[in-house]
């Protein structure tokens, strides 16, 4: 399975595979990667007996978004069909006062093509921090999966105009616009979750049942800015100051000595795209014993600056 975190996510060459960078032109970029499909599978999600969302990832677009769909809580189940790499279908409703054409088309969403709004700010420049208008759109996080796997999520969707795309701006999958209506039900089964990734401005905290196996994982956003997650297992005995040190280096181009080495050391673990504020999603999870690193990336309002840069960052540890 390929890596996440490395440097080369450091490097304005690598596009990112967020909405993050990808918009914002930043120096944090990353590398596409691998989604595990044995990391995140529904099997356990399906439980509840939630309505169903079936989407497949084509080469240029998704399959199976209906046009209208009530208000609620899905399980959303993401195929990702063969000749695709790797796939993402994750949900965006824009803000108030901005429909979903306009929004996709200030940012370049489904056009195979570089944001127009990406250097916004900065004369030719790569670097500049996002618009306004996207930190008040609302995500409600998403699935993915490698080509041929499914990946499962479970996650809300309320009243208004939405729209379906791969978590990018630069995937090449045409998002689709879809409507949902009605009120979202006060008694929508919540998946029993062992481990609890909690967002806010600017930490991740994770609890439970940190042991070796497979667990139901619930992300909740309560910061004010989007975030997303995602977990890296790195060797043992790596401390966040040393998380940090790496980062300040990239940043810097001061190089660290000691401590682990992202192109080696680092092993990609699992990944859940981009959630606002008062989101809650739900997934299956694998882990093995070991030390693993939490981190978010998505620029920060105003100045562009990757999340993990204000200290979005945690180690914590899985027993055996």
């Amino acid at each position: 399975m390929e890596r996440r975190f490395d440097s080369s996510k450091f490097s304005p060459t690598r596009r990112q595979f967020t909405v993050g960078a990808a918009l914002a032109g930043a120096a944090f970029v990353l590398p596409r990667y691998t989604l595990d499909a044995s990391a995140l599978q529904g099997a356990d999600l399906a439980s509840l007996g939630l309505p169903t969302l079936d989407i497949t990832v084509q080469p240029d677009g998704f399959e199976g978004v209906p046009s209208t769909t009530a208000a609620g809580r899905y399980l959303v189940n993401v195929t990702v069909a063969e000749g695709v790499e790797q796939g993402i279908a994750a949900f965006v409703q824009p803000p108030p006062g901005m429909s979903a054409a306009e929004f996709m088309a200030a940012v370049g969403i489904g056009q195979g093509m570089p944001s127009p709004v990406a250097s916004e700010g900065e004369e030719g420049g790569e670097e500049g921090p996002l618009p306004s208008f996207v930190y008040q759109a609302k995500f409600a996080g998403g699935a993915g999966a490698e080509a041929g796997s499914t990946g499962s999520a479970v996650l809300d969707l309320t009243e208004g105009e939405w729209f379906a795309w791969g978590d990018d701006p630069e995937a090449p999958q045409q998002a689709v616009i879809f409507t949902v209506t009605g009120e979202f039900p006060a008694d929508a089964p919540e998946p029993a979750a062992d481990v609890n990734a909690t967002l806010i401005d600017f930490a991740i905290m994770v609890d439970g049942s940190l042991a070796a196996g497979d667990h139901i994982l619930k992300v909740e956003n309560q910061g004010a800015q989007p975030h997303f997650f995602e977990l890296e297992k790195v060797p043992d005995g790596t401390t966040n100051d040393q998380i940090a040190a790496l980062l300040e280096a990239e940043m810097t181009g001061t190089p660290v000595s000691g401590g682990p080495n992202p192109e080696t050391d680092f092993q990609f673990a699992a990944f859940t795209p981009t959630q606002s504020i008062g989101t809650k999603t739900w997934h299956s999870l694998s882990l093995e014993a070991g030390t693993y690193v939490a981190i978010c990336f998505f620029p920060t309002a105003g100045t562009g600056l990757p999340h993990a840069a204000n200290g979005m960052h945690t180690v914590f540890e899985v027993t055996g």
